[in-house]
């Protein structure tokens, strides 16, 4: 009989906002060289069969959820080979396959091949990683692909298999602390994409690249007056956000932020994979400022306020996940859209890939793309990751094409507000 694990608190609250995204990150990253497919299929297993919830499918219950382990996996549940004269278009559409909760496996990749490079395809459950841990694991399978070519085995291999529990987040602090984390961490303005699309439209990913040279100029400057680069896409979002049809650039905005929680574990990381984040919500109570350096200024301001907070990120943890636990999973679904629905637009920023880290056969990734769930009308949520200095921005979304060309344009401005700040640099 398969074994069961009783599902964590955070594993059921990204479980319940399934009617609103895929519950899926997703990587995609460009090596130009061919890999060696069967090392790469042999790595991919490696890793999924060393923590039991890679291994495992999620069922949801009517009192509680829990994870059944598999044993007896097929190979096309973690591994997919693919041969084709379109590379880049293959790889966006396995990029976009979710990653279903009650799959045999929760971490899926897809080889895809063709004109002498090789695109890689990394699809893993939101209910097991967030950005980060997505990033760790990315790194442990280039890790077994490098052990089983030097080796013939990845024996070696050590992957965190810890406690998976959302609360050790915050198990260390005191009453009084805790007391100050029960409230509700919504902020006042809620902002909305104008998606001009009637339909709810079909899975799709628009993205944007920032040139290294560009970032690097734009950082420079930025660093200046203690803003980051996070603080520059959070402005360029606004700016952008600003410049869509009907909106009011003089209007109350906001958008959501994300942030890793693992520095509040008591080692500094989690023990196990987890999602760790938490949400770091930016304000602009009178719309843009003068200009793009004034906006800027406003958000770093916010953001170096947030991350000075012993407590960042973790206010209404505590309340979210009693709920998780008290709650039967019938009444946290009929919760959830209120709760999703109060969000404003977000930005998630998972920073910068190390190609080292990453390194297969020698060579690191040439580029490549993040993309989180795939959000549903009328969540969007813009992602960004840096491959060599470089930054490409992605949204994963159901939309149609009337949507899709707002969204390319919303980045594309996105692009232009860094590009024009780095050329004063």
């Amino acid at each position: 009989m398969p074994r069961m694990m009783l599902a964590g608190t955070g594993e059921t609250m990204q479980y319940i906002v399934h009617d609103y995204n895929d519950n899926t990150i997703r990587f995609i990253l460009r090596y130009p060289c061919l890999l060696d497919a069967d090392a790469l299929r042999r790595a991919v297993k490696a890793v999924v069969f060393s923590v039991d919830i890679l291994h495992a499918s999620f069922h949801p219950g009517k009192l509680r959820a829990w994870w059944t382990v598999n044993q007896d996996v097929p190979e096309e549940s973690y591994f997919t080979y693919v041969q084709t004269d379109w590379p880049g278009d293959a790889a966006v559409a396995y990029a976009l396959k979710p990653v279903a909760p009650g799959d045999a496996c929760q971490l899926h990749v897809s080889l895809v091949q063709g004109g002498g490079e090789s695109l890689l395809v990394v699809n893993i459950s939101h209910l097991c990683v967030d950005g980060s841990d997505g990033k760790y694991l990315l790194g442990k399978i280039a890790e077994a692909y490098g052990l089983i070519l030097a080796t013939g085995s990845a024996e070696g291999l050590q992957v965190k298999n810890g406690s998976r529990a959302a609360e050790q987040v915050y198990e260390q602090l005191s009453r009084q602390e805790m007391r100050q984390l029960l409230r509700s961490p919504m902020g006042g303005v809620k902002s909305e994409f104008p998606y001009p699309g009637k339909d709810a439209g079909e899975p799709r990913l628009t993205w944007q690249h920032i040139p290294a040279e560009t970032m690097a100029a734009a950082h420079s400057q930025a660093k200046a007056i203690g803003a980051s680069v996070n603080d520059l896409l959070l402005a360029a979002c606004y700016h952008a956000y600003a410049q869509m049809p009907g909106m009011d650039a003089a209007a109350p905005m906001s958008v959501m932020g994300m942030m890793d929680l693992r520095k509040h574990c008591p080692s500094g990381d989690s023990a196990g994979l987890c999602n760790m984040s938490g949400t770091l919500c930016t304000t602009l109570p009178e719309g843009l400022g003068a200009d793009f350096a004034h906006t800027l200024a406003l958000v770093a301001q916010q953001t170096r306020a947030a991350k000075a907070d012993p407590l960042a990120g973790l206010t209404g943890m505590p309340l979210v996940h009693g709920a998780a636990k008290t709650l039967p999973l019938s009444v946290l679904l009929k919760c959830v859209g209120w709760i999703y629905g109060s969000f404003s637009i977000g930005l998630t920023n998972l920073g910068s890939m190390d190609g080292a880290a990453l390194t297969l056969d020698g060579v690191a990734p040439a580029g490549g793309a993040f993309g989180g769930p795939l959000k549903r009308k009328p969540g969007m949520q813009v992602s960004a990751a840096s491959f060599d200095g470089g930054c490409t921005l992605c949204v994963a979304g159901q939309y149609d094409a009337e949507d899709a060309a707002l969204l390319q344009s919303l980045l594309d401005a996105m692009a232009e507000q860094i590009a024009q700040y780095a050329a004063k640099a």
